[in-house]
């Protein structure tokens, strides 16, 4: 798997830990595995200013640096002010040690690989890098300059697509369904407020985060009211970008699940006017108009029929 990730991209790994022996022994294995761009840090100042300096695929660090703790240095990531939030981070310590560390593993989505297992490093490696499945995002924006660099920014975590135009960005995003779509409001012939409203109309739980220079309140109001999740300010602060993605991403999982459950009451309540049509049409003697009505209360209500065991049980209620 290790080759296979290399011959794409030649992936950059920073290994932090106060050890020499132990950083050497790391570097040795991650190099003899075909991982040749390895930088070193001995102490948490260190790790935070190769952060704030460089972009890298993979973090690698032990429980406890001598002037940081792993905790204190996962929860820096996980802000976005010193690094892209999304950073892979594996944990390497003693495996007395395991026990204490497997929390923070499960709290911050990190990894765990004990001192003496170093010979599975390299798949554990790859399996860090490759990780999850990337977050889609939709950049239509008309400035090639500014869409580039909002790309550039947001690669590494996200897979990014660029539309130069309304009317391009409306069709690309039709084909994929982004999961978040950053969208300019000064667009020449379909602006972002048509733009918005047109995805907001084919789906409502789509996220879009509105990018403008204008701070007019009811400019604002107008694009909430039809649907924007957020505002990026132009200048955009690129470094805070993909931390800001991450905190909107969300929304939509809340949006899906608010459309989801305003299904289900609309299904309840056909369910309910159907159950009430046919009790007082049996109370009226027309049964078959009753029967008719059950039918199509059934048919709203997804899920499996009944089986014959199931129909037996259900009969004898009301014998």
């Amino acid at each position: 798997m290790t080759s296979e990730l290399l011959k794409n991209e030649p992936y950059s790994i920073l290994v932090a830990h106060h050890e020499d022996e132990i950083r050497t022994r790391l570097r040795k294995t991650l190099r003899a595995a075909g991982y040749p761009q390895i930088a070193i840090a001995q102490s948490g100042r260190n790790t935070i200013n190769r952060l704030l300096r460089d972009n890298y695929h993979l973090l690698i660090i032990p429980l406890e640096l001598p002037d940081l703790n792993c905790w204190q240095l996962l929860r820096m990531i996980e802000t976005g002010a010193f690094c892209s939030p999304r950073l892979p981070v594996l944990i390497v310590c003693d495996a007395s040690q395991i026990p204490l560390a497997a929390p923070l593993t499960h709290e911050r989505h990190a990894r765990l690989l004990a001192l003496d297992a170093l010979m599975q490093l390299p798949s554990v490696v790859a399996a860090c890098i490759s990780g999850p499945k990337k977050p889609t995002i939709l950049i239509i924006e008309d400035h090639l300059g500014t869409a580039r660099l909002i790309e550039l920014n947001l690669s590494t975590d996200f897979e990014v697509e660029i539309a130069l135009t309304g009317e391009e960005g409306l069709s690309t995003w039709q084909a994929k369904q982004h999961d978040l779509v950053l969208l300019d409001l000064m667009l020449p012939n379909m602006n972002g407020l048509e733009v918005l409203q047109r995805i907001k109309t084919e789906k409502s739980s789509q996220v879009v985060a509105i990018i403008t220079a204008r701070s007019e309140q009811k400019t604002h109001q107008a694009l909430m009211l039809a649907g924007a999740a957020a505002f990026l300010s132009k200048p955009i602060d690129l470094r805070q970008l993909p931390a800001f993605c991450e905190r909107i991403l969300p929304y939509g999982a809340y949006l899906n699940l608010r459309a989801l459950q305003n299904r289900q009451q609309e299904r309840d309540q056909t369910i309910n006017q159907r159950v009430q049509a046919a009790h007082f049409l049996l109370e009226s003697g027309q049964a078959g108009m009753a029967a008719q009505h059950l039918k199509c209360a059934i048919a709203v209500q997804p899920g499996e029929a009944l089986g014959d065991d199931e129909w037996a049980t259900l009969l004898t209620e009301f014998v």
